[in-house]
């Protein structure tokens, strides 16, 4: 296994760790509670002592947290050579062989305008 695969499955773990991080702080610590889970289902289970307040802040946090990792992730990536495409394309051509084609296209078409009868240089 070479070293940029290994590295971006590292990248990806540590991305799923970071992911689940908040939550397992948030709800390890108590501040949020999921409820009472150990209640069976024929009995009473009190009430949630979560504000909504907590709620509605813990998921704008959690939102900033996951475009944050996104764009360390699209960073880490692309420092690792492993840049996005989409798949239903094929991919560039590098930017030296794109400029040689633009010339040679160039090239080609002067040829042609000076075949042309009529034209300015033309026979």
């Amino acid at each position: 296994m070479d070293r940029t695969r290994l590295l971006t499955g590292l990248v990806t773990v540590a991305a799923v760790v970071l992911a689940t991080l908040p939550a397992l702080v948030v709800f390890g610590l108590g501040w949020l509670s999921l409820g009472h889970l150990g209640v069976a289902s024929s009995g009473e289970v009190p009430r949630d002592a979560s504000s909504p307040e907590m709620w509605v802040l813990f998921a704008l946090f959690y939102l900033a947290w996951m475009l944050g990792l996104m764009v360390l992730l699209i960073w880490a990536y692309d420092h690792l050579g492993r840049n996005w495409r989409s798949w239903d394309r094929a991919p560039r051509p590098e930017k030296k062989r794109r400029r040689r084609l633009g010339a040679g296209l160039s090239y080609l078409e002067g040829q042609e305008k000076g075949r042309r009868p009529g034209k300015k240089g033309g026979t």
